[in-house]
């Protein structure tokens, strides 16, 4: 067997069989670890050919997905979540990638979710026993294959492979409700692991419980001012700026310290942006957004985080006309405007500033005659 797709499964009727089939035709084998379900899904997964394990839940993800790994025959190892959905990928394209590839492992595009841009993930690897998951959450690989890439003296590559997660959208209170002692595990000990006090206090935020969220952001903050550089570090400044912003605290010292470490993080250019209107700055607002605009998005994977991509259209342009508008630029914000619809044709609230910054810009004279008589043009449907 070339490959064999890894993937634990619990309670996860509703979204297995899409992820199956995304997957059925590329990979010789699906292994799928069973940790308790009560719904359908080991039904689901034995229609599509899956190899079922039932292994009970331990409270630790990296021993479940251990289970699978060692039950795996194939060559290379597809590790996959039940809510993922594999795209960018036939059996031709998997097997010129990776017949003779001299890599140890690739890293492919994940989207963590309908509306971000996909980053670079280890999800790709040779079969070998040295790699295997360690963490009782947000269990890593990573360590693993890179030890073994110096052992053995093969490169890493990256892929077009695409995988989208679907699991962030609904209420997520179970989820928060079940990782939060995992993190809390993990967090006694490996204290200064920054993404796991990030994901603790989004845990916490989304339980309601704001407060001991900004506290774990403001310790995790003091965490990454210790260290040279660490990437993960804009994670805990950006949530603890925003958890700020959203409580109506002043963040322009926060924000300036942020953007410092992390000149390039995209997602501070928006933030500064919008705290910059919000101070009535909107000229230079407007310089921000027009950078926003202007970033080429097919070079995002590689520098790591994931963006909402529409801070880098619909939302900039909205941001944009609103700047111009204030500015007294109202045939430039009627553009802005459109640009805007034009990325979300069904938003009447952008409908209604297009039609506001239209109307201002009829009432002066030198423009009475202008182009901005035509309705902008709608998206061509596909």
């Amino acid at each position: 067997m070339l490959l064999s797709a890894s993937l634990i499964v619990r309670d996860e009727s509703l979204v297995l069989g899409d992820c199956l089939a995304s997957i059925r035709d590329v990979v010789d084998e699906i292994v799928v670890v069973d940790t308790g379900s009560v719904d359908n899904s080991v039904e689901i997964a034995r229609g599509y050919g899956a190899r079922v394990i039932r292994h009970e839940w331990r409270d630790d993800f990296a021993e479940a997905r251990n289970v699978g790994l060692n039950a795996a025959l194939g060559e290379w190892i597809l590790y996959i979540d039940a809510d993922e959905r594999l795209s960018g990928a036939d059996r031709a394209i998997v097997e010129r990638l990776l017949s003779g590839a001299p890599e140890v492992a690739f890293r492919v595009l994940l989207a963590p979710d309908l509306v971000s841009t996909p980053y670079l993930e280890y999800r790709l690897w040779r079969h070998d026993p040295r790699i295997r998951f360690r963490g009782q959450i947000h269990e890593k690989v990573t360590p693993a294959i890179a030890a073994v890439a110096a052992l053995d003296r093969r490169p890493i590559g990256n892929c077009e492979l695409l995988l989208t997660h679907l699991g962030y959208e609904g209420d997520q209170a179970h989820k928060h409700l079940r990782n939060m002692p995992l993190l809390r595990a993990e967090l006694s000990r490996e204290p200064e692991n920054l993404f796991n006090r990030h994901h603790l206090a989004r845990v916490l935020r989304g339980l309601g419980q704001d407060e001991e969220a900004a506290r774990v952001l403001d310790d995790a903050v003091e965490v990454a001012r210790q260290r040279p550089y660490d990437p993960l570090g804009v994670l805990v400044f950006t949530d603890l700026v925003r958890l700020r912003r959203q409580c109506g605290e002043r963040v322009v010292e926060l924000l300036a310290e942020a953007r410092g470490r992390y000149p390039q993080n995209k997602l501070l250019w928006w933030i500064e942006a919008t705290v910059l209107m919000s101070d009535g700055r909107h000229a230079e607002a407007l310089r921000m957004l027009d950078r926003l605009i202007a970033v080429d998005m097919a070079g995002l994977p590689g520098e790591g985080p994931a963006y909402d991509a529409r801070i880098f259209g619909v939302f900039a342009h909205e941001a944009r006309g609103a700047c111009l508008f204030r500015l007294g630029r109202y045939a430039a914000a009627t553009d802005a405007y459109a640009q805007a619809l034009r990325g979300d044709p069904g938003n009447l609230v952008y409908r209604s500033k297009w039609t506001v910054a239209r109307a201002r810009a009829q009432a002066s004279p030198a423009r009475r005659n202008s182009r901005l008589n035509v309705e902008p043009r709608q998206p061509e449907l596909m």
